[in-house]
């Protein structure tokens, strides 16, 4: 009875160890928060001096005119009244053509990627030019085409061309994200537009659908895009390691303004997320070296203080911690295969030391490969992760149930005793 116990006793240590190691894992999940929060601040900021996302959001003629209204006064005198106003004409078809280029900026040791580029934009605009009556008094000669964008991305004056003549552009600072206008007399309906900004920004390249007829073809040297953000999928794409090219045909949207096409710059990896994915793993690395040292007492003949499994949980707790230090200046691979390799020797060459037997240690390496590369291997299969993790502890159970099938409990003996084994 008082061998039962005292392997209780030693199960009940060990349960306490994990709970205190359990909770420093979750110290170093905070730890990974916090530098996620530095480093989205950091993007943020970079996104911001660049200019943020480009889009362009409407494309529209406007022409100008006084709605007139006459009144008779009491003594048979008539009042007239003109009220200004306007009115809008859509674009017919439009289409983009924008050619874009990458550059990572940097703010402390985090980075983050922006672009430059040209987009060339072609319009057609089709409607009726209205006459002036006796009710309405239009002003052609005030009319402007205008392009409503975020001007923040824009990094030089655009000219706008109207049925082939060049026309001066102004800011117009009134709107909410910014408007270049162009005044022009409107003596036709029938009006081909074209101009070539020169912009730069971050994050997301996307255009607003103005018209009925809407196309967008992009080449830019980003090879992890992101397209299902939007309204429309390209119609067709290839992205290869050196970028990708992408075109959107819409010729049958409403031209609301409220449906959208483009794409997202997405990090190739995203660092953080696979860190947080990590530490999630990190009661595995408690668990199952706590498992095998146990197996290791039992037949091997040896006897463990508690505190020897407290220092092997904590050096396998320190990967987690190393892995996020050095992969914020090192590449993911590199930091993981340091971080790996000193966790797991150190731990190894520990358990070679207490027990005197370079045999434990070496398995215990072995144990710590196979964690090591199930880990990354499952960072790495983000869709599989489920189920590599479920089929992982599966297999650990069931090792630990085959290989402990035949130990009588009651027997175990404390100080390198013999163990009774049912036959």
């Amino acid at each position: 009875m008082k061998k039962s116990k005292d392997v209780g006793l030693k199960v009940l240590f060990m349960g306490i160890i994990v709970i205190v190691l359990l909770c420093l894992n979750t110290c170093i999940g905070r730890k990974v928060n916090d530098r996620r929060y530095n480093y989205n601040t950091a993007v943020g900021s970079i996104s911001s001096a660049a200019g943020g996302s480009m889009f362009i959001k409407d494309i529209y003629i406007c022409v100008p005119y006084e709605r007139i209204t006459r009144t008779t006064s009491y003594n048979g005198e008539v009042i007239e009244n003109r009220t200004p106003d306007e009115v809008f004409y859509d674009a017919k078809k439009i289409s983009y053509d924008a050619t874009i280029n990458s550059q990572r900026r940097t703010l402390g040791i985090y980075s983050s990627p922006i672009f430059t580029g040209d987009l060339s934009i072609n319009g057609e605009f089709d409607f009726t030019v209205p006459k002036s009556d006796s009710f309405r008094e239009y002003k052609f000669d005030q009319a402007y085409l205008k392009l409503v964008l975020n001007d923040r991305t824009i990094v030089s004056q655009p000219v706008f061309e109207l049925n082939g003549q060049p026309y001066e552009t102004s800011y117009l600072s009134g709107d909410k994200n910014g408007s270049l206008i162009a005044k022009f007399n409107c003596d036709t309906g029938n009006i081909k537009f074209s101009t070539k900004l020169s912009f730069r920004g971050a994050e997301k390249f996307y255009v607003h659908l103005a018209s009925t007829d809407t196309s967008l073809k992009i080449n830019c040297d980003w090879n992890s895009p992101c397209f299902s953000n939007y309204d429309y999928l390209p119609v067709t794409h290839s992205v290869t390691e050196d970028g990708f090219t992408a075109e959107w045909s819409i010729p049958f949207d409403s031209g609301d303004r409220h449906h959208e096409i483009g794409f997202d710059y997405l990090e190739p990896v995203n660092l953080y997320k696979m860190l947080n994915r990590a530490t999630d793993y990190g009661f595995l690395f408690i668990i199952v070296p706590f498992i095998v040292l146990f197996l290791f007492e039992i037949f091997a003949s040896i006897n463990l203080h508690p505190f020897n499994y407290l220092l092997c949980g904590a050096a396998s707790i320190t990967f987690f911690l190393l892995l996020l230090s050095f992969s914020e200046h090192i590449n993911f691979l590199a930091s993981y295969l340091i971080a790996a390799v000193a966790s797991g020797v150190l731990i190894s060459l520990y358990v070679a030391s207490i027990t005197r037997k370079i045999k434990l240690g070496f398995s215990m390496s072995l144990v710590f490969i196979l964690m090591y590369g199930y880990l990354f291997f499952s960072l790495k299969s983000e869709d599989y992760a489920l189920l590599i993790g479920s089929l992982f502890i599966f297999i650990v159970l069931a090792l630990v149930m085959f290989f402990t099938r035949k130990v009588n409990w009651n027997e175990i003996k404390k100080n390198k005793e013999e163990i009774t084994v049912k036959e």
